[in-house]
């Protein structure tokens, strides 16, 4: 039930578009207002296809409606609205409601598009890498800025990269190759979309950078290109090589293994029996997706070589032994339109999305004319205590409570942001210690001001967005909706015993039993084909315990069911007479199989209350509900505009 009052809600989110200029109101239930717009949405998302607008059904759907906003009105007057648990519930649904409104939805299907754009092609890459993680000391990091600012003069010099790499990068296994680190697809992991920026910014030949990320800064050589290889889902047999095993005992292994897959064993079961993957043998061998960059280029390069699912490859050679590697099946985007979604879900788990987020924060600064006190800022950063600014016993500045900034007319005091600086010590404490306290102090108030940014933009949603605001309405109405038919019909009516035998009394002839049979079910097994026929021919003349007597309860068993007539299609075969028997269902070894006899029939019977409990109390809840809607209507003034119910009317 609450789910359908969901329905009501999830409805309103699809379009806001139906609500006109002019919204006139409908009805109204104890003076608070239902619009025209709002029933609208309601009785078309219910109606379908069948919202013709005719009278019948705009009477059917406005007293159903009705219905609903006076068990609302009820559950206000109850004060249910004021249940601890039905604002934890809806802030939790406005927070994850909002999340769809607090993005920058056009940068981010910039972000998406981009992404499918670049995921069309590989390219391979050779860089130069100076090492900066978060955790470099600040003598460190100076050090290796200034190197990154000597290989950026010899670039622009004419330098040769692959010299310069030999010279100074710090990676030390691509350095053995001239800085080759091979093909590389888009997303970069998180921390290196400035490198992905670099590299589908530059030609083949090109050189650029530095572009800094999460492990340091890079230059980068883009050595070639070619078309996407895309996503593989995969499985493998490996035969390792190790010190138990020599490359000549394994060849022969993986030759005999590629010689029964090609006589037709399955490349499941193979797996299963003789791979030395133990972590995917179990799986038929099964890796799942894989691109580029995951593993040896090696095995790669004979991978995506397979052209049609169900190929497998010859056996291979890498550093953990021979590989034999089937295509299960291969991803393709067709378009950007049909694969759009998949690309947003990737941008929002990818530090690209924070950009989209970025966005949004400036506009929301400045829509609500967001404005720093400098002069406050000042006092506030240099009376930080920089010695703990970095530990969890940090203690705000010494400094008299003032705002710092404002923003849609409500102003944040540096209390506030101190409050925020201590309750997320952790963050503090994480920060890189050869960080300036006052750059550090820079990058937390920026999210604060992101936090408070927010905020501020959920709480003035319902007034920007229709929709939204319908949305959230729609929710706790149904939630107290729920509630309060809950506790007046739906509990009540299985509770309340001595009500339900006293409607049941006074509506028994309602719960009535069909014409049943009863229908025996028998499983024969015999020594021979001709016992059995034998078996199913006595079932015609003789009673259950006549045959087990006769034959042994070890090859006759049987079970007993009553069956309704209009349910006599779950007995296959059977006329609707006693006597009648079904056919011998025989199985395969001819010796077993089974049968079906009606026993007997009996007449229409009333039913016991304990046989139509289910029933019963479905329609005691209807009837008690029908009372309560009676008794709700007389202590709530319903008024309809009749002019604006007959404007809704086509004729």
């Amino acid at each position: 039930m609450f789910k359908n009052c969901l329905f009501f809600a999830f409805c309103l989110f699809v379009s806001s578009s139906l609500f006109s200029q002019k919204d006139e109101v409908l009805f109204t239930v104890n003076k608070a207002p239902v619009t025209v717009s709002e029933f609208k949405y309601i009785y078309e998302k219910s109606n379908n296809k069948n919202a013709d607008y005719s009278e019948k059904s705009l009477k059917e759907s406005l007293d159903l409606y009705t219905r609903f906003k006076l068990k609302v009105a009820k559950a206000r007057d109850l004060r249910l609205d004021t249940l601890t648990s039905l604002k934890t519930e809806l802030n939790s649904y406005k927070k994850q409601l909002a999340e769809s409104y607090l993005t920058d939805k056009e940068i981010t299907e910039k972000l998406a598009a981009q992404l499918y754009d670049r995921s069309k092609t590989d390219i391979r890459i050779a860089h130069i890498f100076i090492a900066a993680g978060p955790d470099k000391l600040p003598e460190d990091t100076l050090k290796a800025y200034a190197k990154v600012m000597e290989i950026a003069a010899k670039l622009k010099a004419g330098g040769k990269f692959e010299d310069l790499v030999k010279q100074y990068s710090e990676d030390e296994s691509s350095k053995v190759n001239n800085g080759d680190v091979g093909f590389l697809a888009p997303m970069y992991p998180n921390g290196f979309f400035s490198l992905e920026n670099l590299v589908y910014s530059l030609k083949k030949g090109e050189v650029g950078g530095p572009a800094r990320t999460a492990a340091g800064w890079h230059f980068v050589k883009v050595l070639d290109s070619r078309p996407a290889r895309g996503e593989m889902e995969i499985a493998q047999i490996l035969v390792r090589i190790n010190k138990e095993v020599d490359e000549g005992f394994a060849k022969n292994r993986i030759d005999s293994i590629y010689t029964a897959l090609q006589k037709g064993a399955d490349f499941n079961e193979t797996a299963k029996n003789f791979s030395d993957d133990k972590a995917t043998s179990g799986k038929g061998g099964f890796l799942g997706f894989i691109t580029i960059g995951q593993y040896d280029p090696t095995f790669e390069d004979a991978v995506f070589t397979l052209k049609n699912d169900g190929d497998y490859t010859t056996p291979f050679k890498t550093a953990l032994g021979f590989h034999i590697v089937k295509r299960i099946s291969k991803k393709s985007d067709v378009n950007f339109e049909t694969s759009k979604k998949a690309y947003m879900t990737k941008v929002a788990q990818n530090e690209r999305f924070a950009l989209a987020k970025d966005k949004l924060v400036e506009k929301i600064k400045k829509e609500y004319k967001y404005t720093l006190d400098q002069k406050v800022y000042k006092q506030y950063v240099d009376s930080i205590n920089t010695d703990k600014f970095y530990t969890s016993t940090w203690t705000e500045p010494k400094i008299k409570s003032s705002p710092m900034f404002t923003m849609g007319g409500k102003e944040y005091t540096t209390d506030e942001v101190s409050e925020f600086l201590k309750a997320n010590s952790r963050r503090r404490v994480r920060m890189n210690k050869g960080m300036i306290p006052s750059i550090a102090f820079e990058e937390l108030y920026n999210e604060f001001v992101a936090t408070k940014a927010m905020e501020y933009e959920q709480s003035q949603l319902e007034f920007k967005y229709p929709d939204y605001k319908s949305l959230t309405r729609e929710y706790e109405e149904g939630f107290l909706f729920f509630e309060v038919t809950n506790n007046e019909v739906w509990n009540k009516a299985s509770q309340d015993t001595i009500g339900i035998d006293k409607f049941f009394a006074e509506n028994s002839k309602k719960y009535m039993w069909e014409e049943r049979a009863r229908v025996l079910h028998y499983t024969l097994k015999a020594s021979t084909p001709e016992e059995l026929n034998k078996i199913y021919e006595s079932i015609r003349k003789s009673t259950p315990e006549e045959l087990q007597k006769k034959f042994g309860t070890d090859k006759v068993s049987y079970t007993s069911e009553l069956i309704e007539k209009s349910n006599s299609g779950d007995v296959a075969g059977l006329d609707w007479r006693i006597g009648n028997m079904s056919g011998l269902q025989r199985n395969p070894d001819g010796k077993t199989g089974t049968a079906d006899k009606i026993e007997s029939i009996t007449p229409p019977s009333q039913k016991e209350l304990k046989d139509a409990r289910g029933f019963v109390i479905a329609d005691y809840q209807d009837y008690l509900d029908k009372l309560w809607v009676e008794k709700l209507k007389n202590e709530y003034n319903v008024s309809v505009n009749q002019n604006v119910f007959n404007s809704l009317v086509k004729r």
